[in-house]
């Protein structure tokens, strides 16, 4: 069992300090100023991916603001969770079980987006790429990839070599940090406990191992798949990033021609 699919029954509270609601209008924003295409969705509305969509709370969103939605994520109970949530919702979606670096669509999209610094969980620089050159089977000409990373920063000094814990009612996840600015790898080495049966916790432990990539690195590979760079923007602001952000946003563009 992986660490995502054994919190996939409480990650939203685990995660509770993010503001879903931010992360979407942010990103809305920006493809209202790099996109400029018709939807390929019904009447009009944009088509869009969302990578490692989890419990798909970012996700029900953007079809609250007018796309039209696909779900990817590698998690089973994470897909679960976010097809209750959508149902619940209201939302129609397509989820599909699917590695973001083997992506295999039934057409193309005008946007994918990847956030929470889902990238940063792509190890291997090789598969990164694998998801860059997929683009040219599944995104539209002019569409969007709108994705986030981590800073070293935040791996070095906000994470760096640290304990941290979450302890509530039903659940408590204990981690211990590890990141080397060598390999620019950053892991997480998880014990978790969720309530079962009333007073019984079942415990499993579990890596997640990230990667941090250097702005140059990220424009390398773009540039060697064809694609375009054309917005880099810091911590969910209109700007450009700086040395205390704790993430930068990427927008890519497949050209036209």
């Amino acid at each position: 069992m992986s660490a995502y699919d054994f919190l996939a029954n409480f990650y939203d509270a685990f995660q509770q300090e993010l503001e879903p609601e931010a992360w979407v209008e942010f990103a809305d924003a920006l493809v209202k100023k790099h996109g400029a295409f018709p939807g390929d969705g019904e009447n009009g509305k944009p088509l869009l991916c969302d990578l490692g969509c989890g419990t798909g709370a970012v996700t029900c969103l953007f079809a609250k603001n007018g796309y039209d939605i696909i779900g990817v994520d590698n998690s089973l109970p994470m897909l679960d969770q976010a097809r209750a949530r959508a149902e619940e919702e209201g939302v129609q979606a397509l989820w599909l079980c699917q590695d973001m670096a083997a992506l295999d669509l039934y057409g193309t999209m005008d946007v994918f987006v990847s956030l929470l610094d889902t990238v940063n969980h792509i190890t291997c620089k090789e598969d990164l790429k694998k998801l860059l050159k997929s683009f040219f089977c599944f995104l539209n000409p002019g569409g969007l990839f709108i994705f986030d990373v981590a800073t070293e920063k935040h791996f070095q000094k906000s994470l760096g070599n640290d304990f941290f814990y979450s302890i509530e009612d039903d659940f408590t996840v204990l981690w211990e940090n590890t990141y080397s600015s060598k390999t620019k790898k950053n892991v997480a080495a998880l014990t978790m406990f969720a309530r079962v049966n009333g007073e019984n916790y079942e415990r499993e432990d579990a890596e997640i191992c990230e990667r941090f990539y250097p702005d140059a690195e990220i424009r390398e590979l773009v540039k060697k798949c064809g694609l375009e760079v054309v917005g880099v923007y810091g911590d969910l602001k209109m700007r450009r990033p700086n040395d205390k952000d704790e993430r930068v946003f990427y927008v890519i563009q497949r050209p036209v021609c």
